[in-house]
């Protein structure tokens, strides 16, 4: 039901902005006074004729003075500090203008900087709204700002990273780790340690395959690496970019996902190298998205329309880096 809420919005800036004007008014989110487990969101009625219904913004604790905020189909997290508040991702101006309104009922201090998880504009949009906060974004981040022409990338970026970027927020450390390619070349996985607080972005789904229409992007070699990295750190709450969840068990199962995907593909590629040069894997593209099949997944959403992109994007990573 997520995906299918989310076709539409995703492809850029400027649609997401569209829609959610008319939807502002019916957005509200209360903090839970302990940290929980995140409420699965009450749909929200779109005007007549908008053909789809958008579920209102919720804030949840996770820890003393850190939130989880999801709205307009997409997490940020909120950390308040001593003397200001760090976010992630506003997303587009109608996302920012909700997070500085749910923000203002649990702090009278300002937003300061301004973390994004990588350089895609459905993320990176709004932060206009934050003129006074740094901006931070991976290093591969600004050539693809240059070349928006929507108006949805940043302005400016006051500071960039390569691997590893830490920032003090009061007593929480926010780490932004560079793992390589994920979802663009400038992704940023976000931990918190000391919470056990992690947040990945557009790198997998909660119990569906991502669409087939959003994975052109993607390295799916390093999805797979980067999944099996994070995998591996101490996190006791695990967000996603585009899902209210809060699931370590659907990271575990999306690593589990890419590992048997990876293993399928690489086999296959093995073989038809061994029996008939390097050059035949170029067949490959034409025979195994429409034949390799992972049972053990079929449940999931977007199986059947998406899984043979998936194999084709794998196969890609595989032979060709990409």
């Amino acid at each position: 039901m997520l995906e299918k809420l989310k076709l539409g919005l995703l492809g850029g800036g400027l649609a997401i902005f569209l829609l959610a004007v008319a939807c502002t008014a019916a957005a509200t989110a209360t903090p839970a006074p302990t940290p929980t487990a995140t409420p699965a969101p009450t749909a929200t009625a779109m005007p007549e004729g908008a053909g789809m219904q958008l579920p209102p913004p919720t804030m949840t604790m996770l820890a003393e003075g850190v939130y989880h905020y999801f709205g307009f189909f997409a997490s940020s997290l909120v950390v308040i500090g001593d003397d200001g508040v760090l976010i992630t991702d506003p997303g587009n101006p109608v996302k920012a203008q909700s997070m500085i309104e749910e923000i203002g009922k649990l702090t009278d201090l300002p937003v300061t900087t301004v973390a994004l998880s990588h350089e895609h504009y459905d993320h990176v949009g709004g932060t206009g709204l934050f003129p006074e906060a740094k901006i931070i974004c991976h290093r591969n981040c600004q050539p693809v700002f240059e070349l928006d022409v929507l108006g949805d990338a940043p302005a400016r970026v006051d500071e960039d990273f390569t691997d590893f970027k830490e920032i003090a927020v009061g007593d929480t450390v926010v780490e932004l780790h560079h793992l390589g390619p994920g979802d663009g070349d400038g992704m940023a996985v976000i931990y918190l340690p000391r919470e056990k607080i992690l947040l990945t972005t557009d790198i997998y789904e909660p119990d569906e395959l991502t669409h087939k229409n959003w994975v052109d992007d993607k390295n799916f070699t390093g999805v797979r690496d980067i999944l099996n990295t994070v995998s591996q750190w101490d996190a006791e709450d695990v967000l996603t970019a585009h899902s209210p969840l809060n699931s370590p068990e659907a990271l575990a199962a999306n690593t589990a996902y890419y590992n048997d995907l990876y293993d399928a593909v690489k086999a296959a590629v093995d073989e038809t190298t061994a029996q008939s040069g390097p050059f035949a894997v170029y067949g490959l593209f034409d025979t195994l998205p429409a034949t390799l099949q992972l049972p053990q997944y079929q449940d999931w959403g977007n199986y059947d329309s998406s899984f043979p992109r998936h194999v084709e994007r794998m196969l890609l990573s595989i032979y060709h880096g990409d």
